[in-house]
């Protein structure tokens, strides 16, 4: 049940934390981003390290259509990356830990 993080990855996790956390004011807030019920479906499986394959199969709808959702995700949130998406979506409450 425990996850494994690779330590190449892990630095550029710790990395993304305090980016976020320094950058939090330029950062929207849940309620002022637009995502739609399924975006934020996708959200929370993004928070949980699933890939698009496994959140395509989980919804099922095919991975490209996971990626469009992904890149309007990126782009509503303003942010570069899954990572920046997972730790945004923890910090804010989106998601249960």
């Amino acid at each position: 049940g425990d996850a494994y993080i690779q330590p190449c990855l892990l630095t550029k996790l710790i990395n993304e934390f305090r980016e976020i956390l320094s950058d939090e004011q330029t950062v929207k807030p849940p309620e002022e981003l637009g995502l739609t019920q399924r975006e934020m479906e996708i959200v929370s499986y993004i928070a949980c390290g699933q890939s698009n394959k496994d959140i395509a199969r989980k919804l099922f709808i095919s991975e490209k259509t996971v990626k469009n959702h992904v890149s309007s995700i990126l782009k509503k949130m303003e942010l570069g990356d899954r990572t920046q998406v997972a730790v945004y979506a923890y910090k804010k409450g989106l998601v249960a830990r």
